[in-house]
């Protein structure tokens, strides 16, 4: 696979405003336009790290060190799904579901499907276990920092 530099990133085409990004590896790229935009079902690598205040998901803003969780083979689908630390709350990212954890449980809820509501649930209760334990290490790390 061919592994872009942020030159080549930088020179390739834009179409109708949109640049075209052929399949390859962008991980050496370091700036994305202003406004950039990802495809709604765009996939990215599980070692995979964003700005600090990262934008994505209509304007929602990750700000802490560790904005994620994810598990996978989850669900009747065996999908992957992503719990985002965000300022405003907890943002879910499964299958083509994306929404806050608000409206996850209610879908969750909606489909009637016990086992798979206890799964998810479980998911998130542990998603939320470590945004709490991250939020923790990186204030001790910050007061340990400052002595």
């Amino acid at each position: 696979m061919k592994k872009y530099t942020q030159v080549e990133f930088d020179a390739l085409l834009v179409i109708n405003g949109r640049k075209q990004c052929p399949t390859g590896d962008y991980t050496a790229i370091k700036k994305f336009q202003e406004s950039c935009s990802f495809g709604e079902s765009c996939l990215f690598g599980e070692w995979c790290r964003f700005g600090e205040w990262c934008r994505f998901e209509k304007g929602r803003m990750c700000s802490h060190n560790s904005p994620y969780f994810a598990t996978e083979r989850i669900g009747s689908k065996l999908r992957k799904v992503y719990f985002f630390d965000l300022d405003e709350g907890i943002f879910v990212r499964a299958g083509c579901f994306g929404g806050t954890k608000a409206e996850f449980v209610a879908k969750l809820e909606a489909d009637n499907d016990t086992e798979k509501t206890e799964i998810y649930m479980a998911a998130l209760t542990l998603a939320k276990m470590q945004f709490k334990y991250s939020r923790k290490v990186t204030n001790e790390t910050k007061r340990n920092e400052l002595r």
